[in-house]
């Protein structure tokens, strides 16, 4: 395993040391495979039926529709998972395509293997299921929220609640977002342009003041 320093980013082996990692691959019959630019893992209605892992570059979740407008749902970067609501959910082909902007390497690995009982016993393997526990609620959470962030009619609406939310979470009215403009513009599913325009209102009315990605409620 030649990756394995983003293994130890990817929060399902949050707790579990290096060298057991390395070892628990065989029982989680991981492979490799290595995508070039702008090639897809996955299309749209593509069986799925492991997780992945990023290893190193770059992958994008995207939603097509019937016209060709493509919407990033999600960016993916190193020690990032992708797919295991579906596979675990049992949805047997995958509802969105995902997609390599850049030359990426991805581990795949067998998702019974991460929710049963190991029959070799080996250690760790407990950490690693309650880890992608966690994995699926806090996804869970945060697709919530979004959900409550776009019920709302006007972008100035849809950016309060979220800016709103996450000075509740952080539980101060200065805090950072974990997006840039067009990340934001994409959670949002606003066209970036606007969004700019109306942070920039909301600033000169006194309502909010930003740098980059750091926020303040006022």
């Amino acid at each position: 395993m030649n990756n394995i320093e983003a293994l130890k980013k990817c929060p399902l082996f949050k707790g579990v040391p290096e060298y057991s990692i390395t070892a628990v691959m065989g029982c989680l019959r991981a492979r490799e495979r290595h995508y070039g630019k702008n090639e897809y893992v996955y299309h749209t209605g593509d069986p799925i039926k492991e997780i992945g892992i990023v290893l190193s570059g770059r992958l994008q979740i995207i939603k097509e529709d019937a016209w060709g407008s493509v919407t990033i749902v999600a960016e993916l970067t190193e020690g990032m998972l992708f797919g295991e609501a579906f596979v675990l959910g049992g949805v047997g082909r995958i509802p969105l395509s995902v997609f390599a902007p850049e030359k990426s390497d991805v581990l795949f690995i067998d998702k019974d293997r991460t929710v049963t009982p190991c029959p070799s016993a080996c250690g760790f393997h407990f950490d690693i299921s309650a880890n992608l526990i966690r994995i699926l609620a806090e996804k869970n959470i945060f697709l919530t929220g979004r959900v409550e962030h776009l019920s709302k009619r006007s972008i100035k609406e849809k950016v309060l609640s979220y800016l709103s939310s996450v000075s509740s979470r952080t539980g101060s009215r200065t805090f950072f977002i974990p997006f840039d403009r067009r990340e934001l513009a994409d959670y949002l599913a606003v066209d970036r342009s606007a969004l700019s325009s109306v942070l920039g209102k909301l600033k000169s009315e006194g309502i909010i003041d930003f740098n980059k990605n750091k926020f303040t409620l006022k």
